[in-house]
């Protein structure tokens, strides 16, 4: 019921498919006929997947009698994909004699008690037994988890199932690797569609392997009911998993006591948000864990770890990554048989315990993205089978490595960065460093914080094996690069970044490179011309590179063209070129790029950009340069599909209207800015409109005189009939001039969106209406608009959306219409939102509002007086509303009698109405309410809430000020009271809290003077507070004093308790608070706040279990915390070249300040 629950809020209409091999799941959701079985494969289908496998899509590996063993091939898969495949994979590579033998295998005909397919038994069965320790362990993992090779091999690592025989010659991470692939080649593994990187395992795989681990693998989730409450106890389990929560509390982690010989403890992350552990783990439990080999708090809030994490003495895998260390225990360091440290994200781990030497066998060292190291410890170089170390940091201290000891670390590989190259003090050590002997390094980057006397020797000491893939040198302030930057010896050199090294004159010889395919210059501002030192005098300088990028060149001028004695051209593979703030730079681009497709140039206002001999572009962005020519007429853009032209001094071309015939034809996306001279040329040479047949969005900004032009040459073609224009969505722009939307705007009849934003002299729309086809509108900073329609609202549009228009009146021009009713039989309208149109009064025309609307919002209009007439709900009782939402108007003085007739309602919100003075009844006896949210808040003339409101079974939440004779509807499960003067009708029999046996989430605030104890002693203390709350808060009595101990034990199911604003309040509970409590926030209670204060306060024992603990910090601090907070948080968008927009999956819940025992004292 709780998967067929959510979907019962649907919108009518709605269609939801759900997938299940579970016939009795079908006919709980109530499909009825709608039900799909899929069918199986057919026999000859099912055989080329099979193929596929067990051949590789060749057919020479076929046994024999291949033929003959066709048919019961087909009859063993029954049509399934997945046994057509695992099936392949087992017989792939298999003698003759073995195909016959795994065919009349027994176990295809044994009892099959846990519904798992033969033919998934027999793959396991025919698995090394090698194999099937590593499969069976990953029954761990929930379905559809995406995991990555290299930490699956790194816990088999961990937990010993990884043994090199004595002839294998290979490190045990290339075994591993081996494992791995084998397990993909028998489709027990599969790439994640997701994620190419990552991998996922079928569902029916992950019951085989939970079918092979038996007991001694379990996973949390599986083993709890819906609360978490553990159903059974696994004392043989070996390894666990678990996904994490956002609070993971003492309660979760019960069945622990049962567990005597774990040695996995691994949560699972889904997604990188923080999340928060009870200390009652790191410092009770894991002290009981001795024989742990894996170990990880991933993600996990927490800023240091027990010093008894140095008993785990069987420990080999730690991951501590993004968690808020500042150091770890000094017992660290004897941890011997430790293999894998994992400190990536850990931004405020400052330093490694100076004992780290003795971790002989730490082969993974990850402190990527640890920003705040500042040094390695002494004698790193003893750690000899260490083969992971993105970073490792120079620091010139006597207590820390230098950069010397990356001599010994011989088996090093992937990515190693040298940062703060400048506290090299001798070149010698730079030397010993040997990195041309790493022939197993595949990105090297060297970085420097700020100049040295000695760069460009060490630079040149730092040479790598010739074998590197990709270089990155960064704030390099030597004025010249060292010979071996860009020598034809680093073959297989495909990426190169050289960043913000500001005082090299010129760019190193590249070209030389000759499988160099990403090449990123940044921030070179003494570099004045790019020519020959660049391009060298070999043949085809840069033969395969597809990626070239220049950013932020302040005083480059000029880009030499190379003379070559051929006519393939230089970069004869370039895809992809960025030219970004290079303001200086004159002349003209390369020509003569052939493959090119995507060509940005942005802020250099000195370049003049030609793009007739790029023919294969695909998507073209100019923005702030001098000029843009396109001069030959034989010029054809096939492919081209975006095109956004903006802030161009000059447009230079001799036939434009070749260019729109030819050029244009298949682009997609348009974008203009500026561009003044375009409108002229437009209309002496070429109809765009006519020309842009595939054109599907456009944007026009700052060129009002386009869209005029644009206006009449719709007009024209309509008139000429050939107007084939397929624009979906039009956007304005900052077009200041223009005074009213041309009329030739209504032809266009695909448009289905139309946004303006800043057209401060709009008065008005076509009297000819609005495009038929227009379904979504948006409005935003027109301040001139008094209304939106001359006489109505387009029939088929769906979604208004108005803002900040501050002399918009009304939707429709009541004057022009008369006192005719609006015709709203056929409105399609069901989405209207106005925000902060200060002038409006009327929402609606004739006091109506259109019946299709579903979703109304009206904010910040401070003059609006009448949303629909009195009565009109009860005349119309087919309305579709479902959300309504009135904030800040403060001239409502009423809402519409019979709101109770609106069937369809679920969400009502009213807040800031200060002239609100009465409200109308909610339900109606004939029919039930389907109100489920309902907010009234700040009217202050408000004199009473809706009487009715007890008889409405289906509210679910409840936002609402303090009324006398309240009363409560019963299934509440969210109830917010504020400005409560009197508690004493909470504690009622008759009407009490109690009786909201639902109810999870309950917010008090007021100023009863009389309220000294929350909730208050009474001789029935359970009947006071309902059992079912999950989340309290208490805010602002300014007398209250202590928490009630015998009001809080009922609360067995407690999560999160918020206290605020309650300067006197100084006591919890003498037995403490709830065990299941994950959430303790305590903000403007100081004599409390200074009693729960980290390891010193009074109640510090009683409250240290609690995951999260946040108290106040005073506004100055929280503003200095979040700046720095988002200032590490560019730099990780930076480092991981993320995209800001996707970076709302990284960052945290809240910005919260961490601070000693997990404590986090700011928002």
């Amino acid at each position: 019921m709780k998967l067929q629950s959510p979907f019962r809020d649907g919108a009518q209409g709605s269609k939801i498919i759900v997938t299940t091999r579970d016939t009795d799941v079908s006919k709980m959701m109530g499909a009825a006929k709608l039900v799909h079985n899929l069918e199986p494969m057919e026999n000859d289908v099912c055989l080329q997947v099979f193929e596929q496998h067990a051949f590789l899509n060749s057919n020479n590996d076929k046994p024999p009698n291949y033929e003959l063993l066709k048919e019961k091939i087909v009859a063993k898969c029954r049509g399934l994909p997945l046994a057509a495949r695992t099936l392949g994979s087992v017989l792939l590579l298999k003698e003759t004699y073995e195909w016959e033998e795994i065919l009349n295998n027994k176990l295809w005909s044994l009892s099959n008690e846990q519904d798992i397919l033969p033919v998934l038994r027999l793959t396991y069965f025919y698995l090394p037994s090698h194999l099937k320790r590593c499969f069976a362990y990953c029954s761990i993992l929930p379905n559809d988890y995406e995991f990555e090779e290299k930490q699956m091999i790194l816990v088999w690592m961990a937990e010993g199932f990884i043994l090199p025989l004595p002839e294998d010659n290979k490190q045990i991470e290339d075994l591993g690797a081996d494992y791995f692939r084998e397990l993909v080649s028998r489709s027990l593994f599969q790439k994640s569609i997701k994620n190419i990187s990552k991998y996922v395992m079928h569902d029916l795989i992950v019951d085989l392997a939970r079918w092979a681990a038996g007991e001694i693998c379990f996973r949390l989730e599986d083993k709890q009911n819906d609360d978490g409450v553990q159903l059974r106890r696994f004392p043989k389990a070996r390894y666990l998993s678990y996904m994490r929560g956002d609070y993971d509390g003492v309660n979760r982690f019960e069945a622990f006591s049962e567990v005597k010989c774990l040695r996995t403890f691994l949560p699972l992350r889904n997604g990188y948000i923080w999340s928060y552990l009870s200390r009652h783990v790191t410092f009770d439990l894991l002290p009981k864990l001795q024989y742990l080999r894996v170990l990880s708090f991933n993600s996990y809030h927490i800023t240091e770890l027990p010093n008894s994490v140095g008993d785990l003495r069987y420990l080999r895998y730690l991951d501590l990554s993004y968690t808020s260390i500042t150091s770890l225990p000094k017992s660290t360091s004897t941890l011997y048989n430790l293999q894998t440290l994992i400190l990536e994200g850990c931004r405020e781990l400052k330093s490694l315990p100076a004992d780290m030497s003795n971790l002989i066998n730490l082969r993974h060292l990850n402190n990527s993205y640890a920003y705040s190291l500042e040094g390695m410890p002494p004698k790193l170089g003893k750690l000899v089978n260490l083969q992971s170390l993105p970073n490792f940091v120079v620091n010139g201290g006597s207590n820390q490595s230098g950069i010397r000891e990356i001599e010994f670390l011989i088996h090093l590989r992937g990515t190693l960065c040298i940062s703060r190259l400048e506290n090299v003090t001798d070149v010698v050590d730079a030397g010993r460093a040997t990195l041309k002997c790493k022939e197993r390094l595949d990105s090297l980057v060297l970085e420097w914080s700020h100049s040295s006397e000695m760069e460009f020797v060490v630079l040149d000491m730092l040479q790598p094996h010739t074998k590197l893939k990709e270089l990155t040198i960064k704030s390099y302030a030597g004025k010249e690069f060292s010979s071996w930057v860009g020598s034809s010896l680093f073959s297989n050199m495909a990426v190169v970044r050289l960043e913000k090294c500001n005082n090299c004159l010129s760019l190193p010889p590249l070209r030389q490179l000759p499988h160099l395919k990403e090449l990123y210059i940044r921030g070179m501002n003494a570099v004045e011309s790019v020519g020959a030192e660049f391009y060298g005098e070999c043949i085809l300088p840069f033969p395969l590179l597809e990626t070239l990028q220049f950013v932020d060149l302040k005083h480059w001028k000029e880009w030499l063209p190379v003379q070559l004695d051929h006519e393939s051209g230089v970069f004869p593979c370039l895809k992809r070129l960025s030219i970004r703030k290079c303001s200086k730079l004159e002349g003209k681009l390369p020509k003569n790029l052939d493959l090119l497709a995507e060509l940005e140039i942005v802020k250099c206002k000195e370049l003049v950009v030609s793009i007739a001999n790029y023919k294969q572009l695909r998507q073209i962005n100019i923005d702030g340069c001098k000029a843009l020519v396109h001069i030959a007429a034989k010029v054809e853009f096939e492919l081209l599909e975006s095109l956004c032209v903006s802030n161009i001094s000059e447009l230079m071309s001799l036939q434009t209207g070749e260019l729109c015939r030819k050029g244009l034809t298949k682009v997609r996306e348009l974008k203009i800015n500026g561009c003044k001279e375009l409108k002229s040329s437009l209309k002496n040479e070429a109809r765009l409109l006519q020309q842009l047949t595939s054109l599907g969005r456009l944007k026009i900004e700052d060129n009002s005189p386009l869209v005029e032009e644009l206006g009449k040459e719709a007009e024209e073609l309509l008139q000429l009939q050939i107007l084939e224009c397929k624009l979906e969505c039009l956007e304005l722009n900052k077009c200041e001039n223009l005074l009213k939307l041309p009329k030739g705007l209504n032809q266009l009849s695909s448009l289905q969106e139309l946004h303006i934003r800043e057209c401060s002299s709009l008065v008005s729309f076509p009297d000819v209406g609005l495009p038929p086809s227009l379904k979504v509108i948006e409005i935003t900073d027109c301040h001139s608009l008094i209304y939106l329609a001359k006489h109505q609202i387009p029939q088929n549009l769906r979604r208004i959306e108005i803002s900040d228009c501050k002399n918009l009146k009304s939707l429709v021009d009541e004057e022009a219409v008369g006192s005719s009713p609006l015709s709203s039989s056929y409105s399609c309208l069901e989405y209207l939102k106005i925000y902060g149109c200060e002038s409006l009064t009327l929402l609606s025309l004739s006091g109506q509002l259109l019946r299709t609307l579903k979703h109304l919002q009206i904010i910040g209009c401070e003059q609006l007086e009448l949303i629909a007439e009195d009565g009109f709900f009860r005349d119309n009782t087919n309305y579709c509303l479902e959300y309504i939402k009135i904030w800040k108007c403060q001239n409502l003085k009423s809402l519409p009698d019979g709101l109770c007739h609106l069937s369809n309602l679920q969400t009502l919100i009213i807040r800031l109405c200060g002239s609100l003075g009465s409200f109308p009844r909610l339900s109606e006896g004939r029919r039930p309410s389907n109100l489920r949210e309902i907010s009234i808040r700040d009217c202050d003339k408000l004199e009473a809430l809706p009487e009715d409101m007890h008889n409405l079974n289906s509210l679910v939440k409840l936002k609402i000020d303090y009324r006398e004779g309240l009363t409560f509807p019963p299934n509440l499960t969210f109830l917010s009271i504020k400005k409560v003067n009197s508690c004493k009708s909470f504690w009622e029999l008759e009407w009490g809290l109690y009786r909201l046996t639902s109810l999870r989430n309950l917010w008090i605030s007021g100023e009863d003077p009389d309220t000294v104890s929350f909730p208050p002693d009474m001789v029935r203390m359970e009947t006071l507070l309902p059992k079912s709350l999950t989340d309290l808060t208490i805010e602002g009595f300014p007398n209250l004093k202590k928490l009630s101990s015998k009001g809080f034990q009922f609360l067995t199911s407690l999560q999160s308790l918020k206290l605020y604003n309650c300067p006197k309040l100084a006591s919890i509970p003498v037995e403490g608070l709830p065990p299941s409590l994950e959430q303790l926030l305590i903000t403007g209670c100081p004599v409390l706040k200074e009693r729960c204060q980290p390891g010193k306060g009074r109640y510090w024992h009683k409250i240290s279990h609690i995951p999260f603990i946040e108290l106040n910090l005073t506004g100055i601090k929280k503003c200095f915390f979040v700046i720095i907070t988002i200032i590490i948080i560019i730099i990780i968008v930076k480092h991981l070249s993320l995209d800001l927009g996707i970076m709302s999956t990284i960052i945290f819940r809240g910005i919260t300040i961490s601070c000693p025992n997990n404590i986090s004292n700011g928002k």
